[in-house]
C-alpha cells in the first residue's frame, strides 16, 4: 500500500506500511544531477531522516541517467541501484519484479 506519495521532477517516491521506500519513473525518464539531488532531499526530509532506509527503485522506464546522477546514487547518502556501473556500498540486488524485491529487502528491516 502506498503511503505519503511524493512527486519528484521525474517520478514518484513513497513508503509502504512495511517501512519500505519505493521510487519509480514514467517511460522515457531522463535523470539529471538536479533530479537526483531533489530525490535525495525528498527521501531524506520526508522518509529517512538520519537513518538508512531500504529502497526499491524501478528503473525499467528510465531512458538515460547522467554521470553526475550515477555518482549521487552511488554515494553513501543514497545507495547504488545501478549494478555494474559503480561499486556498491550497501547490499544491492536486481529483480524482475517488485514482489521478489520486497521479499528480499524485508530481511534488512529486522
Amino acid at each position: 500500500m502506498e503511503q505519503n506519495k511524493q512527486k519528484t521532477s521525474q517520478g514518484e517516491v513513497w513508503m509502504d506500511t512495511d517501512g519500505i521506500l519505493y521510487q519509480d519513473y514514467p517511460p522515457g525518464a531522463e535523470i539529471s544531477n538536479e533530479d537526483s539531488l531533489e530525490e535525495l532531499e525528498i527521501c531524506r526530509t520526508n522518509y529517512c531522516k538520519e537513518e538508512r532506509q531500504p529502497i526499491i527503485v524501478d528503473i525499467s522506464n528510465i531512458k538515460r541517467v547522467s554521470k553526475e546522477s550515477r555518482d549521487i546514487y552511488s554515494s553513501d547518502e543514497m545507495g547504488n541501484f545501478y549494478m555494474g556501473i559503480s561499486k556498491t556500498r550497501m547490499p544491492v540486488r536486481m529483480f524482475a519484479g517488485t514482489k521478489e524485491a520486497k521479499i528480499w529487502i524485508k530481511d534488512f528491516l529486522r
